[in-house]
């Protein structure tokens, strides 16, 4: 890149978004596909007896797109499947009113926070090791749960908040985690062989 052509792109920072390019046609092909993904698995949702909580497979797409893209476009990807979602969009698992808190909304909102961490771990490599690409999506569903508890206990007595909204969700989520790492580990290590 040309130092006149890097001056420009430091300049104009959202410009790939604003007026997209050529360069950046791959970008929004590749966040148009995560969006499809993670609206695919949301409706993948089985009820938890309690809770207004369902288990999905958002989860599963946020660590694998994160630990696969990185940072950078795993954050656009997830904060264009949540405006699409709290716009209205039938995006999410259930039924959302445009721009309103439900007992979900946290855990959206900390999958945007879990998608830029997890993102940021797999930029520094963590995504070539099966271990460091587990505990990275790992910490990215804890940063989830933190919002998704901390939103829910506006709306679940808190005897029962972990009983709703954490404890059975547990070995769900190890599973989705690792299979998340284990794609990502290979697909890191088969970068590293080519």
């Amino acid at each position: 890149m040309g130092s006149m052509q890097k001056t420009a792109t430091l300049r104009r920072p959202l410009n790939w978004i604003i007026a997209p390019s050529r360069e950046s046609l791959p970008l929004w092909a590749s966040v148009a596909l995560g969006v499809a993904l993670l609206t695919a698995l949301s409706k993948i949702a089985l009820p938890i007896p309690g809770s207004p909580v369902p288990v999905t497979g958002q989860t599963f797409g946020i660590a694998l797109i994160a630990l696969l893209w990185g940072r950078k476009r795993a954050m656009t990807t997830v904060a264009s499947y949540l405006l699409l979602g709290f716009s209205g969009a039938p995006v999410f698992a259930g039924p959302v009113l445009p721009f309103t808190l439900g007992p979900t909304s946290g855990y959206l909102v900390g999958m945007f926070f879990s998608s830029a961490w997890v993102g940021w771990l797999s930029d520094r490599g963590w995504s070539r090791s099966l271990w460091r690409a587990l505990i990275a999506a790992e910490t990215g569903s804890l940063i989830i749960f933190a919002f998704g508890l901390g939103v829910l206990s506006t709306f679940v007595p808190s005897e029962h908040l972990l009983a709703a909204g954490w404890i059975p969700f547990i070995p769900g989520d190890v599973l989705k985690t690792t299979l998340a790492a284990w794609v990502a580990s290979r697909r890191g290590q088969q970068r590293e062989q080519s």
